[in-house]
């Protein structure tokens, strides 16, 4: 008796360890966290800068009318803060905004932001008589982003979209002579190029 009692203790005992062994060998397969759960992530392509002039007019100044004048430019272009999606999972404009924003110098414009679509009025100094183009003009910043949301368990990514994304962060006027020869990349050589 004694020794089938021994024998069932045993194959107990044996069994208990065969549970205890089981446990480490599943968590051991576990896939390894990669990055932190829900996190958002995009990267961009084609990222880049240039002057939008908003507002324009060709105005000619006689000699009698140099010194500060007040001209009003009207109207030309719309430049608007916001994203299209080309495929994928869909991010918020703001999110995408505050994302390409990290990847630009200066502050962009938030997500539904556009420039005004009525006539400015723009002082200058004309100090010369000649034919001038008074303006009014945004630094337009744009570029593709690919996105991707980490997952619940932290073990991938996944959600990925893709889309072009635009906004601005510099507005500057004033008023260029159409004689001139403006730095390239300025203001003033954008409304030279598109309006005199």
């Amino acid at each position: 008796m004694s020794i089938k009692l021994v024998s069932v203790a045993a194959a107990t005992g044996l069994a208990a360890a065969s549970i205890v062994v089981l446990g480490p060998v599943a968590t051991a397969g576990a896939a390894p966290t990669v990055c932190e759960p829900g996190y958002k992530s995009a990267t961009w392509t084609d990222l880049s800068k240039g002057w939008v002039v908003t507002h324009a007019k060709q105005i000619n100044i006689p000699a009698s009318g140099t010194g500060t004048v007040t001209k009003t430019a009207t109207y030309r272009r719309t430049v608007t803060s916001g994203r299209e999606v080309t495929a994928g999972g869909s991010y918020s404009a703001s999110w995408v905004i505050s994302s390409m924003d990290a990847h630009v110098s200066g502050t962009l414009s938030k997500a539904g932001e556009k420039t005004k679509e009525t006539s400015e009025s723009i002082t200058y100094n004309f100090n010369k008589p000649g034919t001038y183009v008074v303006f009014s003009g945004v630094k337009k910043a744009s570029g593709y982003y690919k996105a991707k949301t980490c997952n619940s368990r932290g073990t991938g990514w996944g959600k990925v979209g893709y889309g072009k994304a635009h906004s601005w962060n510099i507005q500057a006027e004033g008023a260029v002579k159409c004689t001139e020869k403006p730095k390239k990349g300025t203001v003033k050589r954008a409304a030279k190029k598109g309006y005199c």
